[in-house]
């Protein structure tokens, strides 16, 4: 997986063999985009107990919509507007490798 930085060397996203994830792609800095050859859906982190208003009632709004959540221990990884055939549970393996990788960026 190769990171995409941004002006300020900050990672902002990556690309893999067959796609790309993004960190953020709505105005508000929400949620983001993961695209594995022509499907995509948008994610974002949570946790109930943490995150910020907006994201607490984007939450709620998803939860009636198709979505998948991956709970990590607290933190769960939403997924949610799906386009295409692919499976929740490769965006969800795309989104685990990024944020290894991307935790490993700063050790």
């Amino acid at each position: 997986m190769e990171m995409i930085l941004n002006e300020n060397d900050l990672i902002v996203g990556a690309l893999f063999e067959n796609g790309t994830i993004q960190d953020y792609v709505d105005e508000n800095k929400t949620y983001g985009l993961v695209r594995i050859e022509d499907s995509t859906v948008n994610w974002f982190l949570f946790n109930k107990d943490e995150s910020e208003a907006d994201l607490q009632k984007l939450y709620k709004k998803i939860l009636k919509e198709e979505h998948f959540i991956q709970d990590d221990f607290g933190e769960e990884i939403v997924v949610f507007n799906r386009t295409g055939n692919k499976p929740f549970e490769d965006f969800i393996k795309k989104i685990d490798e990024y944020l290894g990788d991307e935790l490993g960026e700063f050790i």
